[in-house]
């Protein structure tokens, strides 16, 4: 297993609600592995080593959880939000589609697997399980990602073909100037004339691609959805709610990777 930082794996085993709370556990002190004192850096190998609070051991989750979401736009993908803006983490606090409820535990546990920007609806994947979770999202993955994009304007067959050949997409991040090659794998065309929508996969996942790259050739998007991770589809679960992965979903998203 892979070394990963402390706090991931405190929020990841439950113990804190969230990384930010995590940090503030390990900067009181209160955290040591393999009997010293942790600092805020230290990354750990659940197998090996040794983490504990007041001389508890901090367990991994035993209880592995895998959750979909389907997200509504204006709701931030976070634990908590200094400004106040609705969350999809407490959509999962509310019943599942089945009527099943997550204990505090349990919820604390969660963490989500990728993103959705503030704008953006659609699938998402909550875990408890790390493993899954790095497998999922990892580049050398490629796993597909599908996407309804609703765009301004009448798309040409010049910019699709650009878009599946690749684009450089220029954009500010941490206030610097980031430039990366930008390809969509597969474009399903449903309609174009006054505004056009797309059925986009793509494998890659920088923060807002999708809407960058279709700016980057032209067109504004007006609404952006995503219907599928992989295998796993979104189908008819209503917005705003959340079920528990069926073994079958779980076992095909297991088999990509």
């Amino acid at each position: 297993m892979e070394k990963i930082r402390l706090q991931i794996y405190l929020a990841r085993s439950g113990l804190a609600p969230s990384r930010r709370k995590a940090e503030e556990l390990i900067k009181a002190g209160k955290i040591f592995v393999n009997g010293k004192a942790a600092i805020l850096g230290t990354k750990v190998d659940a197998q090996k080593d040794k983490i504990t609070i007041a001389g508890e051991k901090v367990s991994a989750i035993t209880n592995k959880i895998y959750i979909i979401l389907n997200k509504p736009v204006n709701y931030l993908v976070a634990k908590s939000d200094l400004r106040g803006r609705k969350l999809a983490f407490d959509l999962l606090k509310q019943p599942s589609t089945n009527k099943e409820r997550l204990s505090e535990p349990e919820f604390n546990s969660l963490f989500n697997v990728g993103r959705l920007d503030l704008n953006t609806e659609g699938l998402l994947i909550f875990t408890n399980d790390g493993a899954f979770a790095d497998a999922i999202i990892h580049p050398r993955k490629r796993i597909n990602k599908t996407y309804i994009a609703k765009i301004e304007g009448k798309i040409s067959d010049e910019s699709l073909n650009s878009l599946l050949s690749g684009v450089e997409v220029v954009a500010e991040q941490d206030d610097k100037e980031v430039r990366y090659l930008s390809r969509f794998r597969n474009i399903r065309l449903l309609g174009r004339g006054k505004y056009s929508i797309l059925v986009i996969k793509i494998s890659e996942g920088k923060k807002r691609q999708v809407r960058r790259t279709l700016e980057t050739v032209g067109h504004k998007v007006l609404s952006l959805k995503r219907i599928a991770i992989g295998s796993l589809q979104l189908d008819n679960l209503p917005l705003g709610k959340w079920r528990f992965l069926d073994n079958k979903e779980l076992q095909c998203l297991v088999e990509l990777n």
